[in-house]
């Protein structure tokens, strides 16, 4: 075998273990952060039992409320559960929560619409809680899913006036479902802490890891996912969305938030019509903790936005 033969042999072969290595490393990636149950999304569920007092969830406050289980079936067949506060009122709040969480985690937020006297729906995003389905779509099938739920009360309470709340990656969902057709009733949406892509804030926690940063798999895995789950990060876009918002939306985000950095907000704010779009900020707060680092400054905020553009309208 002469030098030029020696010298083919070795970049095929390196050829065959660059993509069984990118292959092999996506199914991982996949199997870590995406897969229903994975370990990231463990990692976060401890993660915010371990810190639950600072995230000031008290699940006793669902206690002595009369929750209706409500239930639909998503677009591909998945049975989806929510819960329904009703506080007999026209005013209803959807909650949406976030990567990893269920929805009574959402009970501060909930709280907070209730005690405005809001009827509020919250339920478990398809890969999670108690709602079925094998991935988690960080937004891409959730907003799809998310426009069910707002058609269900809407079509349950006519003349209702609704609010979109959504926090993490239940913020990006909402903010992809701004720039969908929505019914009348939808008269704005709040999103806390969302990020411009799925795409975007997994680069973000690869490229803190200095092996990660030099290897490039996330354009790999991106088209993997494609393949895998049916989407790919770039499509669980937020930033392209909120292009096409037709009703006011209040973005918020602490300034010290290192998972979904603090930038991204204003860059979701700048793509938004100028007529739509509110903005508040909380210094000092990390990743979904704005509402229990500022109650007071969160809830003036958000009751002013409801006050504006929800009630009475």
């Amino acid at each position: 075998m002469n030098a030029i033969s020696i010298v083919i042999l070795v970049v095929a072969i390196l050829a065959v273990f660059t993509v069984i290595y990118l292959l092999c490393s996506s199914e991982v990636k996949y199997l870590m952060t995406i897969k229903r149950n994975c370990l990231m999304a463990k990692i976060v569920t401890k993660y915010t039992y371990r810190y639950i007092d600072r995230y000031k969830i008290d699940f006793s406050w669902w206690e002595d409320k009369k929750i209706e289980n409500v239930e639909l079936t998503s677009f591909d067949g998945l049975k989806l559960k929510g819960y329904f506060l009703n506080n007999n009122t026209n005013n209803i709040a959807v909650v949406v929560h976030g990567y990893g969480a269920k929805a009574m985690e959402m009970q501060q937020y909930a709280k907070l619409f209730y005690d405005k006297g809001y009827s509020v729906l919250t339920f478990d995003n398809r890969g999670h809680g108690k709602s079925e389905g094998k991935i988690i779509s960080m937004g891409y099938y959730d907003c799809k899913d998310l426009s069910d739920w707002v058609n269900y009360i809407v079509k349950r309470y006519p003349k209702s006036n609704v609010v979109v709340f959504g926090l993490s990656m239940g913020g990006a969902t909402v903010c992809m479902y701004s720039g969908m057709p929505k019914p009348k009733n939808v008269k704005a949406i709040v999103s806390d802490c969302a990020y411009l892509s799925a795409y975007d804030v997994f680069d973000n926690i690869a490229n803190k890891s200095i092996i990660l940063s030099f290897i490039p798999t996330m354009k790999v895995y991106n088209l993997y996912l494609k393949f895998r789950a049916g989407f790919k990060l770039t499509d669980a876009c937020p930033k392209e969305n909120v292009k096409k918002c037709d009703v006011p939306i209040l973005y918020i985000h602490g300034d010290k938030d290192l998972f979904v950095p603090f930038y991204m907000r204003d860059v979701l704010y700048n793509n938004t019509n100028p007529k739509l779009r509110h903005r508040l900020t909380i210094k000092g707060a990390g990743h979904a903790l704005s509402l229990p680092n500022e109650e007071t400054k969160y809830k003036e905020t958000v009751y002013k936005f409801l006050n504006d553009y929800v009630e009475n309208k």
